[in-house]
């Protein structure tokens, strides 16, 4: 099978999270990638202001699939496909999240906005490299104006967010850290996944899954590993995650991505 196109998680993929580091193995792969011909693209639970230090070094993405599938952007950033939450959802959040003493922040594509708990939240933003178009909205109105595509909850108790969410079905949460006070969830849209957002861009190119490759590992890229011709989890990914892989590369500190693309396109 001929490859054309390519998509990649960021975070614990191509990118090291927690010490702002792209291997230069990894970069390297993908200008063959590209030299092959073959589109290059990210898919991502960033929105595209948590972006700018990646885009820094990988300036040529042809597409971006940004906040889960929920924002999708072209080689130009022009908006290909969007999925915000609802407005009456995002309130239904604020409100809880008040009520909660939960901190909470939004992101509204290309800015986001802390509405409660800014020094937590503030910090847990700088550990993750995301500070860029960071903004405090002291009177947490800034969603009645713009489009949220998701949220990110900070809470200690998990299971209030449980009952919340089993309220809300059309929301769906993704863990992203624990930490010793306090669990922190992506909340976006249910019907958001990575792999819609691969499917418009591959309906825009009229390429079909069978010549898409996805690198991955969590569980917010099983959808998109399980569907590719080629679909590549991380040495680190859980054995789950790697259930619905055809291929395991090493991880994302053995050069995973480049390892993985030099078997696949034979470079």
């Amino acid at each position: 099978m001929a490859y054309k196109i390519a998509f990649f998680d960021m975070d614990g993929t191509m990118y090291q999270t927690e010490n702002d580091i792209i291997q230069q193995a990894n970069l390297d792969a993908l200008r063959k990638l590209k030299e092959q011909g073959v589109l290059v693209c990210a898919a991502t639970g960033r929105p595209l202001n948590q972006m700018h230090l990646i885009l820094e070094r990988i300036p040529y993405f042809d597409y971006m699939v940004l906040i889960n599938g929920g924002y999708v952007l072209d080689a130009q950033q022009n908006l290909l496909f969007e999925n915000p939450l609802a407005r009456e959802t995002t309130q239904d959040i604020v409100d809880w999240c008040e009520e909660q003493q939960n901190g909470l922040m939004f992101h509204f594509g290309d800015a986001s906005y802390i509405y409660d708990s800014f020094y937590p939240l503030y910090d847990f933003c700088r550990d993750h490299h995301v500070l860029d178009y960071l903004f405090y909205d002291e009177n947490r109105s800034y969603h009645k104006r713009h489009n949220a595509y998701n949220s990110v909850i900070m809470t200690k108790n998990q299971r209030a967010l449980d009952t919340f969410l089993k309220q809300h079905p059309m929301l769906r949460s993704d863990l992203i850290e624990v930490a010793e006070d306090h669990f922190c969830y992506d909340v976006f849209n249910a019907n958001n996944d990575k792999f819609v957002g691969i499917s418009q861009v591959l309906r825009k190119e009229n390429l079909t899954w069978e010549e898409c490759v996805c690198f991955g590992d969590s569980t917010n890229d099983i959808k998109m590993l399980e569907m590719a011709g080629m679909g590549v989890a991380m040495g680190t990914a859980s054995d789950y995650v790697k259930s619905f892989a055809d291929m395991v590369t090493s991880s994302v500190y053995e050069e995973g991505v480049a390892k993985g693309l030099k078997k696949i396109f034979q470079f």
